[in-house]
């Protein structure tokens, strides 16, 4: 498969929320394996409830990467090698990132919440890399700064290993 065919056709290049430039001297490759790592990771955020008072939230991330320029597939450990097979050093990907909210109830049963889908298009040329986020859908409990915020951490904290 081509590179190219890792480019969301329907991708919002006019609707974006977010758009940051950062200072990168990695590849794609090193990227893709970073958000690949992230997947299925989980975290805990606080969030407004109806009545003013705080919901401690669990949020788990999902990430999925282009496929054939039509749709998505999940991004992981399991299928890193096979992705990895057509990522060139640097271009354009593109990714899904979906957010899931989940809370336990009063009896410890487990309330899930809408969640928070974006989408994620990472260029990387001569050193820059640019991401350009939108957010599908989703309630927004997690803005596109974030993402970006939590993108750019991961890729940093794995570069430190």
């Amino acid at each position: 498969m081509e590179m190219r065919k890792r480019m969301y056709h329907r991708f919002p290049v006019h609707e974006v929320e977010f758009i940051q430039n950062y200072s990168f001297w990695g590849n794609l490759p090193y990227i893709v394996k970073t958000l690949a790592g992230m997947n299925n990771k989980s975290g805990s955020i606080n969030l407004k409830g109806t009545s003013d008072h705080t919901l401690q939230v669990k949020r788990d991330i999902k990430v999925e990467i282009a496929e054939a320029s039509v749709d998505f597939k999940p991004l992981g450990p399991e299928n890193l090698d096979a992705v990895l097979e057509d990522i060139e050093d640097n271009g354009t990907l593109d990714f899904k990132i979906k957010i899931l909210y989940s809370r336990l109830d009063k009896d410890y049963r487990k309330v899930a919440f809408n969640e928070d889908t974006f989408l994620v298009r990472c260029e990387l040329m001569q050193g820059i890399m640019t991401l350009k986020i939108h957010l599908l859908n989703g309630p927004e409990h997690t803005n596109c700064g974030e993402i970006a915020s939590t993108l750019v951490d991961e890729i940093v904290r794995s570069q430190a290993k």
